[in-house]
């Protein structure tokens, strides 16, 4: 009994010593490390509308992408002389959003930008036709997709609780684009996006970690109703390409946007050639803006190399995809 006691005594004397190590060391950081702190777990907050990055989670295997939507005149899934030639759906199903991951880098006393990176992992998902009456086949690739953005908080102006409080002493001031690749590197890569609204102003886009939009001034915004058109430039560098036999397409562009807060729809591009001076591949697509709600929304440019979706071999046609992602609002009408 004597020697049970001897041993709670020195593990609790170890669970102390821990403790005070513990206290000594939340002591020991700076009042900069403490803000910085701070500023990590704000980013690490997945209810923040300004930092959504899993938009091409289709969720659920009904909901993947089957050629058609609703907003707008009906697309079709291309012609493909390849194994799987009648595929009617396809997607994503996202089983792990790992853990953002950080780098913070303070630019001035008053200032810290964060590029923030995030790994989706999951399945991707393609359901061949065998038949009439027949299920179809269904084929599950490996999923890794990296997800990134840059962010940039400032010192809030305000005095008081605000800059007493560690936690509230940074807001979220600007963020750029998103950008997202598959993982290992992909073949396929946006080039240039070109948005376009109803108006005739275009905006164009050519380095998303780079094209910062302050909150909320520069967000783009669209009105209920408006048609904004999309255009994508597009590289494809793989060694093997199966394209579409009627358009020589050898990648599927899609748009996915939000019609509410839960609920997102897609839409796919047009294969327009190829362009005179860059050789890239020209991809356009439209959507009708939804009525307004409280909430702020992404647009994914999606591209996905042809294997990826219609051959089965994931060796030789593993899952290839890059995106691009910008958050926008919707204004109430005039």
């Amino acid at each position: 009994m004597k020697k049970l006691w001897v041993i709670l005594a020195v593990f609790s004397l170890g669970i102390f010593l821990m403790t005070g190590c513990e206290k000594n060391s939340n002591s020991a950081l700076s009042d900069q490390q403490l803000e910085e702190q701070a500023v990590e777990e704000t980013l690490l907050n997945d209810e923040n509308e300004y930092l959504v990055d899993w938009g091409i989670d289709d969720v659920n295997e009904n909901d993947m992408f089957d050629g058609f939507s609703t907003f707008g005149p009906n697309s079709i899934l291309p012609k493909i002389q390849s194994p799987l030639n009648n595929v009617i759906r396809f997607g994503r199903k996202i089983n792990n959003r790992f853990r953002r991951t950080m780098v913070i880098r303070r630019i001035s006393q008053d200032s810290i930008m964060v590029h923030m990176e995030r790994v989706l992992a999951g399945k991707f998902v393609i359901f061949d036709s065998v038949g009439p009456g027949v299920r179809p086949e269904i084929y599950r690739k490996e999923l890794r997709h990296r997800v990134m953005r840059n962010t940039l908080l400032v010192r809030r102006a305000d005095g008081g609780d605000a800059q007493q409080d560690i936690r509230h002493r940074f807001r979220l001031a600007a963020v750029s684009l998103g950008e997202g690749a598959s993982r290992p590197e992909p073949t396929v890569a946006i080039q240039q996006v070109t948005i376009t609204g109803s108006s005739g102003d275009s905006t164009v886009f050519t380095d998303p970690l780079h094209t910062f939009l302050n909150i909320p001034d520069d967000l783009p915004t669209f009105v209920p109703g408006e048609e904004v058109r999309i255009r994508a430039l597009v590289s494809n560098s793989a060694a093997t390409v199966i394209p579409d036999t009627a358009t020589g397409a050898t990648e599927t562009v899609l748009l996915h946007f939000g019609v509410s807060r839960l609920h997102r729809a897609r839409k796919q591009f047009e294969y327009r050639g190829t362009d005179p001076v860059t050789g890239y591949h020209i991809y356009q697509g439209q959507w009708v803006v939804h009525e307004p709600v409280a909430h702020v929304f992404h647009a994914v440019v999606d591209v996905i190399d042809n294997g990826t979706i219609y051959d089965s071999d994931e060796q030789e046609f593993p899952y290839i995809s890059a995106t691009w992602s910008s958050p926008y609002r919707v204004a109430e009408s005039k």
